[in-house]
C-alpha cells in the first residue's frame, strides 16, 4: 500500500473520534434553539456557514491535489 492509502485509512477514523469528542464536550452546556437570543443565534448561523465553507474549500483542494499524489 502507498502512503496515501495507508494515511486516508488512518486520518478518517482519528478526524471522527476527535470530532465526536469535541461535540461531547462543547454540547454540554449547549441551550436548545427555541432558547437562544437572537446574537447567539446569528453567532451559530456564521459558525456553521464558516464550517461549510471550509469543508467546501478543503474537499475541492483534496480533488485538484489527488493528481500529484
Amino acid at each position: 500500500m502507498n502512503d496515501f492509502v495507508i494515511g486516508f485509512i488512518t486520518g478518517i477514523p482519528i478526524g471522527t473520534a476527535v470530532g465526536i469528542a469535541m461535540e461531547i464536550a462543547l454540547g454540554i452546556r449547549e441551550k436548545p434553539w427555541s432558547e437562544l437570543t437572537e446574537e447567539e443565534k446569528k453567532i451559530r448561523k456564521n459558525a456553521l456557514s464558516i464550517g461549510i465553507f471550509t469543508l467546501i474549500v478543503g474537499v475541492i483542494v483534496f480533488l485538484l491535489f489527488i493528481d500529484f499524489i
